[in-house]
């Protein structure tokens, strides 16, 4: 299985379409979309998801790739004066996991962060997200308390 990680913008107007496309089939389950972003509320609304996440400039999207269909998603926040990306949105097309690419498009983020010369990377996690807490840990995350609505802070030096 070839996996390509490939950078989108949600200001290029043909990466926003098809974003909006696969977010919106991804996120017919209230489930995955609560546990991708606690703020967002089923329907999945994708002017919601870009005003809260995507007005930054600092934030950049990944996609993985199988034969042009997109499988996995993940975003990167680099906050320049900390020194430090933040990893967020991190998921996974259903039909595509326990194949290894979360951990594909972890490091491609780490590698991202380590070219920036960033000093950590940090991430937020559901508490009821097993699977996930699992993949970061196994990644080298570590628990590094709880935000304010509950979910687990982690974090990894580079």
């Amino acid at each position: 299985m070839n996996v390509i990680i490939k950078t989108v913008s949600y200001s290029n107007t043909h990466d926003r379409k098809i974003l909006q496309s696969c977010l919106q089939n991804w996120f017919e389950n209230p489930k995955e979309l609560q546990f991708t972003d606690p703020r967002m509320f089923y329907p999945f609304d994708f002017r919601k998801w870009c005003s809260l996440s995507y007005k930054e400039e600092n934030v950049t999207p990944f996609i993985a790739v199988i034969e042009n269909w997109i499988v996995a998603y993940i975003s990167v926040k680099v906050v320049p004066e900390n020194r430090k990306a933040h990893l967020f949105h991190l998921f996974v097309d259903q039909k595509y996991r326990h194949q290894g690419i979360a951990k594909k498009l972890l490091a491609h983020a780490e590698h991202f962060a380590k070219e920036l010369k960033l000093n950590y990377i940090t991430l937020h996690v559901s508490p009821k997200n097993d699977r996930a807490k699992q993949i970061y840990e196994q990644f080298g995350f570590v628990d590094n308390g709880v935000t304010s609505r509950g979910s687990i802070k982690m974090k990894k030096e580079v």
